[in-house]
């Protein structure tokens, strides 16, 4: 059984895009440490956003990131619906806070679309109490982010 917010396990987090879109593109640099951390998961530890996956949705689909490897939309929409048919993965939903916590993440002077999303993931894990598992360490910059940071 798949956890909810309220009874997911100490070890259950938010995964970064980043983490899940290395897992499931075998060519990807960060592959086998993505795929090294998966495989240590237990059942709902390992929780899915919907903002992430609309993001995989994308990069999946972005011919200048996947190449010759690059899918339809559609496509990667089915990939993320397999990942959430792994007894590791749950969904997140977002909490009614989040919003709340968001424009106080907002500090820094020329907001880029990448530091604009990441202020929004580490604000839905804020709002969760839940860890966020990554691969950029840029998100050190939230203080007091339960943080993981993949090597």
């Amino acid at each position: 059984m798949k956890p909810s917010l309220d009874n997911a396990g100490a070890k259950a987090c938010l995964a970064d895009v980043n983490v899940l879109l290395a897992l499931l593109v075998s060519h990807h640099e960060h592959h086998k440490v993505a795929f090294k951390w998966f495989d240590r998961l237990g059942a709902g530890e390992a929780g899915l956003c919907r903002w992430v996956q609309l993001a995989l949705v994308r990069l999946l689909g972005n011919r200048h990131i996947m190449g010759q490897y690059a899918t339809s939309a559609l496509e990667a929409w089915a990939l993320t619906e397999e990942l959430q048919q792994d007894e590791r993965v749950y969904f997140l939903a977002e909490p009614a806070s989040a919003h709340t916590i968001f424009p106080s993440l907002l500090h820094y002077s020329v907001p880029t679309a990448k530091l604009v999303g990441d202020a929004w993931l580490a604000a839905h894990a804020f709002a969760a109490r839940t860890r966020l598992v990554t691969l950029d360490s840029g998100f050190r910059q939230f203080k007091g982010l339960d943080l993981t940071v993949l090597k």
